[in-house]
């Protein structure tokens, strides 16, 4: 009753729309109690009793009633459309703007394609629950109501065979209640597994030509199709057992059987008759909607409990905290230790300061850290223990949002939406939209990209496409700093790619660099020996811990870990400069 509930709030706000529906559906459903009267008529009243008179009002009423239902059709179907788009919209909204608040976490752990499903499939479900408990379930429980008495007062005897015959088409679906369940829990599910395969193969097509694996690929989205299938089937099978319209028209059967012997008693007329047939076809006609709806309730629960699941389960980004409007961007940790899970810890008493406009270099073997160091800063993760400052403010403190406004990334592999090359730079600023043409170019020709740019067709309106597949590794670098550069930030942090560039691509990304690194206070994950050299203050991670901190040349004379790196990663290049 409680996710009933819940799913009902995101109708709320159209219950006027609502409302109409409801009075449209009642009064469509109620000539089919009206017309069994006017039958009555016509039958005893004129053709038995032969009377012309009243073949023409009567007819006349007839066609009236019958207008009258088609003008209520007209908003019984055009109403709950309204209504329960609108209100999947919602949920899709408030789906997504929960997305957008949680936390790496849940980004770290949760495949693309199952919250991918949530959208594509699940909302769809839930979309046929805003009519079942809004609409469908009070209108015909309402018309079921209001049949019996119309029944009972023609006769009583076959109203209550009617209501006999009534209980046992309902009692079958009841009795499937619990295979239902389960399995449109298990259809749900395997709808998110294979759109989380079919999103993975999408994405991974390179790889998979690559590899000549497309006949495997294949193989395996037929096996999830195939089971995908095969729930399916056999949930449809569990529901047309409880499908009640051939027992409905053995109902009919009985019913014309009992009342036509009180027809040859003179008992009722033949018109009462065929009226009570009507009617008994009207009452059913709302038990059969109302048990279709609770056939169809387990898939469409299952739905609205995934979704519930997802808003109610994933811990969002802490959304508290003071808006800083401006920082002179020194950073302090201060014994700061991070661990994914209760496993091993990350990182480990971690203290270091950076001031204002330095460079920091931080090297390591693989697995040490230096990633998740710099992800704490712009608070990504947040650490268990220990605390940073941004100049003398702990981060915590700060507005997450706020404090991201001031702080630029370049990753090593940057992602490039599959837009104009205009929005992947405007898409840096705080507000887009508020970027002009000229600034764009400005910051292109700082990051090295203009040139380029120039050469597309559209210029700067160039379509990028997925991930920025239609530039080299050296362009999307080049776009990523150009993204940073119209941020202006104070703090940098930058993850620097050497491997998949060539050597006139590498030049012009690194000219760009030391360009977006002056003036900022720059965190760098190393691959460069010049910016070794060149930074202020190198940071050697080792196992989670800071093992050694100083200038190169101070480290270089320790002899320590840093000396041993620096020769097996570093002293091959410059020998080669």
């Amino acid at each position: 009753m409680k996710d009933i509930l819940r799913l009902l709030s995101y109708i709320k706000p159209y219950w006027h729309f609502q409302t109409l529906y409801i009075l449209c559906q009642l009064g469509y459903f109620g000539g089919f109690i009206v017309l069994p009267w006017i039958e009555k008529i016509l039958i005893d009243d004129v053709f038995l009793a032969k009377n012309a008179d009243k073949l023409l009002p009567t007819c006349g009423l007839w066609m009236l009633v019958a207008f009258g239902m088609y003008l209520f059709s007209l908003g019984f179907a055009y109403f709950p459309i309204k209504v329960s788009q609108n209100a999947a919209k919602d949920i899709q909204l408030a789906a997504y703007h929960h997305l957008r608040r949680l936390g790496f976490k849940f980004y770290d752990t949760q495949q693309t394609g199952k919250v991918m499903a949530l959208f594509t499939s699940d909302t769809p479900k839930v979309i046929e629950g805003f009519q079942i408990f809004a609409s469908d379930y009070p209108t015909n429980t309402i018309l079921l109501i209001v049949t019996i008495p119309v029944v009972m007062s023609v006769s009583w005897q076959l109203c209550l065979l009617s209501l006999l015959l009534v209980g046992v088409t309902v009692s079958m679906p009841i009795l499937l209640n619990k295979s239902l369940n389960r399995i449109g829990e298990e259809v749900q599910e395997q709808n998110a597994v294979l759109s989380s395969n079919l999103q993975e193969s999408i994405a991974g097509s390179r790889e998979l030509k690559g590899l000549g694996k497309e006949l495997y690929d294949l193989k395996n989205i037929h096996h999830f199709l195939k089971q995908l299938v095969t729930i399916r089937i056999k949930q449809v099978k569990i529901q047309k057992v409880g499908d009640i319209l051939a027992i409905w028209w053995l109902s009919d059967a009985l019913v014309l059987l009992v009342g036509g012997g009180y027809v040859l008693q003179d008992a009722m007329t033949v018109g009462e008759l065929f009226a009570v047939v009507m009617w008994f076809n009207a009452l059913q006609r709302p038990v059969h909607f109302l048990v279709t709806l609770h056939l169809s309730i387990p898939s469409v629960m299952a739905a609205a409990r995934r979704i519930f699941a997802f808003f109610d389960e994933h811990e969002q980004e802490p959304q508290d905290g003071t808006p800083i409007t401006h920082i002179e961007g020194s950073v302090q940790f201060s014994d700061v230790s991070f661990e994914y899970s209760d496993a091993q810890p990350v990182l480990k008493r971690i203290r270091f300061q950076a001031e204002s406009g330095e460079t920091i270099a931080i090297v390591g073997p693989s697995g040490a850290g230096k990633s998740t160091l710099v992800s704490l800063i712009p608070r990504f993760y947040e650490p268990q223990h220990g605390n940073i400052f941004i100049d003398t403010t702990p981060i915590n403190t700060i507005q997450i949002q706020s404090l991201r406004s001031h702080i630029g990334i370049v990753f090593q592999d940057p992602y490039l939406f599959a837009e104009s090359i205009a929005y992947n730079i405007r898409l840096g600023a705080e507000d887009p939209e508020a970027i002009t043409h000229e600034q764009v170019v400005a910051a292109a020709k700082l990051a090295n990209a203009h040139d380029f740019i120039m050469n597309f067709p559209q210029q700067y309106e160039s379509e990028v496409g997925e991930r920025g597949i239609q530039l080299s590794g050296g362009e999307q670098q080049r776009i990523a700093i150009a993204r940073v550069l119209i941020r202006d930030p104070k703090i940098l942090i930058l993850d620097e790619a050497t491997s998949s560039l060539d050597a006139e691509s590498e030049a012009l990304v690194q000219e760009a660099l030391i360009r977006l690194m002056e003036g900022r206070t720059s965190f760098v994950i190393a691959h460069r020996l010049s910016t070794i050299l060149n930074a202020d203050k190198i940071l050697v991670l080792n196992d989670g811990e800071l093992v050694e901190s100083g200038t190169h040349a101070a480290l270089i004379q320790r002899n320590g870990v840093y000396y041993d790196l620096f020769q097996k990663q570093f002293a091959g290049m410059q020998k080669g400069t």
